[in-house]
């Protein structure tokens, strides 16, 4: 996108000292006021030379490291800033409108002639989408009289996902079959489970060969897999808003300006288990859904693969507990997509009795029978995060009902760490003649 730069006066000042000496000296023709004219006047052309010069010369860039980043991850920017005029930027301020929470790149650098290089970095503290950009170069002659702005219309989008590598006292449930029962299904990709063979279709990996029954019939047959064993598996993650619960952040903790709330929150809790468990999952080759029913549902069917993480990942950060409607409506709408032989996983801070019909409708939906482990629900401890209830006692009910249960208290899940960094950063100062001079900074 273009750049858009514009030269402002910055007041009117300079101009009404003009017109003020302009008039005695046309009406009063003296030396001393002929000398104010000059200089005055010489003063507001050098400014207005030095502010062109600056307008015309200085190029701007940034470039993001990394565009997907995690909870508790850095973030970080190259910044560079080139003079290409003849007369030097003693002081550029650089004005910022992205919103990525407690990350800050407004700052004042100066440049001579040639180029100048940092970094700035921060942690990542909040999941979501967010933006880096647009922004904005304000800079000015040294009388400060006019003042020079390049507008830099260019944004990135930036997504911060949940940790994915957080310890999660949660097995994961068990899917299609106890033992070692074949699947009736085929799968589309090759599994440790060999069904059969078939004859080959074109775009068939050549891996997938079965070189017995060419050898025996001359013609190509390939593989055929079963299903994993394991089965997919649903993760629903409540977000009806009425359900969630958040702590206050500790005042006497050092890093409590670094804490954020919403990490003390059940919903930021719930996240994370589900990426811990999808990330889980993917890993032993097991399609993985997700489901979060807030006012913008996030519904990813189940996948397998490096890309299916991302998506997962990228539906979590996304997810808003804003919803309206009843945990119940939501395990309703989910096993309209659940299908044979799929397990679900259920977490949830929702400390009721309403919705257990429901979900024991939905994890029958994946298994012939309520007790056939097909489901899973994960109890957010409500006392443990300020809340009222008995969750030993709902997991208890839930366990004699239809699903294996678990109850996970605010700790048992490890949060990711969001102090700030406490050293400081190299930049890179480039001199007229090419040579590159590393500079140690420190954070503000």
């Amino acid at each position: 996108m273009p750049v858009r730069v514009s030269v402002e006066l910055r007041s009117k000042l300079p101009a009404l000292w003009l017109l003020l000496l302009l008039i005695p000296a046309i009406l009063l023709p003296d030396r001393i006021w002929n000398s104010l004219l000059v200089g005055v006047g010489g003063l507001f052309v050098v400014a207005y030379i030095w502010a062109r010069t600056l307008a015309g010369g200085l190029r701007a860039a940034r470039q993001l490291k990394f565009g997907w980043v995690g909870v508790g991850d850095r973030l970080e920017e190259q910044f560079e800033l080139v003079n290409e005029g003849w007369l030097p930027a003693f002081w550029i301020e650089i004005q910022d409108d992205s919103n990525v929470p407690g990350y800050r790149a407004a700052l004042v650098r100066s440049v001579n002639a040639g180029s100048t290089r940092w970094r700035q970095n921060a942690i990542c503290q909040q999941r979501g989408q967010f933006r880096l950009g647009p922004w904005r170069l304000v800079s000015g002659d040294p009388f400060g009289f006019f003042r020079v702005t390049h507008h830099l219309p260019i944004s990135d989008e930036i997504i911060i996902h949940p940790p994915i590598h957080s310890h999660v006292p949660v097995p994961l449930p068990a899917g299609q079959s106890d033992g070692r029962a074949r699947a009736r299904q085929r799968a589309w990709q090759a599994t440790i489970n060999a069904a059969g063979a078939r004859r080959y279709q074109p775009h068939d990996p050549y891996r997938w060969i079965h070189w017995p029954t060419l050898a025996h019939t001359g013609e190509l047959y390939v593989r055929e897999f079963d299903l994993d064993a394991a089965g997919d598996i649903w993760i629903y993650v409540d977000m009806e808003a009425s359900s969630q619960l958040e702590m206050a952040d500790n005042p006497q903790s050092r890093d409590g300006a670094m804490q954020r709330l919403y990490l003390n929150s059940t919903v930021e809790h719930a996240i994370i288990i589900a990426a811990a468990l999808a990330a889980q999952a993917l890993r032993q080759n097991r399609g993985v859904g997700v489901a979060c029913y807030g006012q913008t549902p996030q519904v990813i069917p189940p996948g397998r693969g490096q890309g299916q993480q991302w998506r997962i990942l990228r539906a979590l950060a996304l997810a808003q507990a804003d919803g309206v409607a009843p945990l119940a409506t939501g395990l309703h709408d989910l096993g309209q997509q659940v299908g044979r032989n799929t397990a679900v996983v259920i977490i949830t801070p929702n400390g009721a009795t309403e919705w257990l019909a429901a979900a024991a409708e939905l994890t029958r939906r994946g298994g012939r029978s309520a007790r056939g482990g097909r489901g899973t629900v994960v109890l957010l401890d409500r006392p443990s995060f300020g809340g009222t209830g008995n969750s030993q006692a709902l997991r208890d009910l839930i366990r004699q009902l239809f699903a294996e249960c678990y109850v996970l208290r605010r700790g048992d899940v490890a949060l990711p760490a969001l102090t700030a960094p406490k050293h400081g950063f190299w930049e890179f100062k480039v001199t007229p003649s090419g040579k590159a001079i590393p500079v140690r900074t420190p954070y503000d």
